[in-house]
């Protein structure tokens, strides 16, 4: 009886000491010693999950409303600005509309344009200036042309994360003068993501439970950081070695991409796909993966508009050899969003 009360004892201190330790390695892991956890826990107050309310509902990753964030990544060593409109969606412009204007009544009721996609179309690491959609805004603005572009991109969003967005942006805005999905080899490996949460009740749950470690727990980042830091896969945006066919007929992402292409047909959505070069080792531009070829290949078979600035940008990257991506990352830099901004201008002129 007296070692059952000693073993009940020894696991009451050992528990006790654990919960210490844990809330003792909390406070210390948000100290300025430790740059990286911060980062994870201050880029959290930018995503929310969005739900319908439902426990086993799809839990989708979205920007929160009315933000204005100050953000430094030290493994990058780069500061950046992050503001999002009471939508949810990444400013595009220096004037605050406000909330009473109304998604579809800004300036005159302007032709809107839709810039969708992941952490691209987002401007990941770029200030709100510097991000595509706002350059390509301040183009029109310049111009004095009625035009609202507007920022749809969300970290990680694949081809069926895209369509899910569209529906719920067309709720309340009619179908726009044009939308440009800013193709990325990401949604390459996001599709698998997507079509589990489809599939799985257990995986929703545990994106959920993840989600709110991630947002309030010091910890749970750490151990995240060191779990990704010796994961193959996390390399930075660098191109997919591929050769031959990358795409069955019953592959997650052809099936999504197609669907998608179907879904903005049936919503009447003059939708555009566009290829970007991506950087390899080096961060320097390749164009023409096989999976950008079976992409680009299954978005002319599906009658949806291509868009491809892949040898345009590598031209432009050629001629000064300056950088067009982000160090340490492969995201585009401002430079390349400036190009890319003219050339979708010109696109929809």
């Amino acid at each position: 009886m007296r070692e059952v009360t000693y073993a009940r004892k020894i696991r009451f201190i050992f528990l006790l000491y654990s919960i210490f330790l844990f809330f003792l390695l909390e406070v210390l892991l948000r100290l300025p010693y430790f740059p990286s956890v911060q980062f994870r826990l201050d880029d959290k107050k930018l995503h929310c999950l969005q739900t319908s309310g439902n426990l086993f509902s799809i839990p989708w990753m979205r920007l929160c409303p009315n933000q204005s964030l100050d953000l430094y990544h030290p493994e990058k060593n780069i500061r950046y600005h992050v503001s999002t409109d009471f939508r949810g969606e990444r400013k595009t412009s220096a004037t605050d509309t406000g909330e009473s204007v109304g998604r579809n009544s800004y300036n005159g009721n302007p032709q809107e344009i839709w810039v969708l996609g992941d952490s691209v179309s987002l401007g990941y690491l770029v200030n709100d200036q510097e991000s595509l959609p706002w350059v390509l805004n301040s183009q029109f603005e310049e111009k004095k042309e009625p035009k609202l572009v507007r920022n749809l991109g969300v970290d990680a969003l694949g081809s069926f994360g895209i369509q899910e967005r569209l529906t719920e942006v067309l709720k309340d805005s009619s179908p726009p003068q044009a939308a440009y999905w800013i193709y990325h080899i990401s949604d390459f490996t996001d599709s698998y993501r997507e079509l589990e949460l489809q599939n799985s009740v257990k995986k929703r749950i545990l994106v959920r439970i993840s989600y709110i470690l991630s947002k309030y727990s010091a910890v749970f980042n750490a151990f995240k950081i060191l779990y990704e830091k010796y994961k193959p896969e996390s390399a930075d945006n660098l191109v997919i070695p591929s050769s031959g066919n990358v795409l069955g007929p019953d592959h997650p992402h052809r099936k999504a991409a197609i669907s998608l292409f179907t879904f903005v047909k049936e919503k009447k959505i003059p939708f555009v796909l566009v290829f970007l070069p991506e950087p390899n080792e080096k961060y320097e531009p390749v164009v023409d993966s096989a999976l950008v070829k079976e992409v680009r290949q299954i978005a002319i078979d599906s009658n949806i508009p291509v868009l491809d600035l892949q040898h345009k940008i590598h031209e432009f990257w050629a001629e000064g050899k300056n950088p067009i991506f982000l160090p340490k990352d492969g995201h585009p830099n401002p430079a390349l969003y400036r190009f890319i901004a003219e050339e979708i201008a010109k696109d929809i002129h």
